[in-house]
């Protein structure tokens, strides 16, 4: 047995140097900036529909052919702040923006009024930002790193806005209009930290925001961000 006391010593060690400089409990608050990608439609075909019966003033016509965006990458950001309970529980708190979403659709089809053909197609951008509430796990490595892992709700919010063109015969249609969605998906996430020293630390990590339901315009996001924390004890 004696000669293991030097190698658990040295573990002994280790861990209490790790945790020297691990962050202390209490409360924290961060920046993250990093990839998003958007997977949401844009603008549904079923929308698309709803905005031409505006402009047309009736719903006496068919639809073929629709096409929109359906993702979307790019630069996103959060911020959050939380309460670290001891060395290996957190809750936390977050507000994410994520890259905009060309609403660009197109669509073919007969106006049964007229009895001509038409297209049309939209402009515009899906902007998205997600709350979120969520629990974290931490569990710490050497040499003053550490992996997590979190869990929680999403409130999940998009704000639409689109000019339509229809091109009928030469003649020009315009519509349009702007709208707000919300919905609550289950959020989730891991990442690998690195403490600095007990009140600054940095981490990356990968977030997913799981659609549930049918929403059409509302879809999962990704994220991919690296954040630096402060920690206040």
């Amino acid at each position: 047995m004696a000669k293991f006391k030097p190698y658990l010593a040295g573990i002994a060690a280790l861990l209490i140097n790790t945790l020297s400089y691990a962050a202390q409990p209490g409360y924290y608050l961060g920046g993250q900036m990093g990839w998003g990608n958007v997977n949401q439609s844009g603008l549904s075909e079923g929308d698309m529909g709803g905005v031409m019966i505006n402009a047309f003033g009736y719903s006496n016509f068919s639809m073929n052919n629709f096409s929109g965006t359906s993702s979307e990458t790019g630069f996103a950001w959060r911020v959050f702040g939380g309460y670290q309970i001891g060395y290996n529980w957190a809750m936390e708190i977050g507000w994410s923006i994520l890259p905009k979403l060309p609403v660009d659709a197109h669509v073919t089809g007969t106006d049964f009024v007229t009895g001509l053909d038409y297209e049309a197609h939209t402009t515009g951008t899906l902007k998205t930002g997600i709350f979120d509430a969520v629990g974290k796990y931490i569990y710490y490595l050497p040499c003053q790193f550490n992996i997590y892992g979190k869990l929680g709700l999403a409130y999940v919010t998009g704000w639409t806005n689109e000019d339509l063109f229809i091109n009928e015969l030469g003649f020009t249609v315009t519509g349009g209009g702007d709208q707000t969605l919300g919905r609550v998906y289950p959020t989730f996430g891991v990442g690998l930290g690195y403490d600095f020293r007990p009140d600054i630390s940095m981490d990356v990590s990968y977030t997913r925001v799981q659609k549930i339901g049918n929403s059409e315009q509302l879809g999962s996001s990704d994220m991919l961000l690296a954040a630096l924390v402060l920690h206040f004890g």
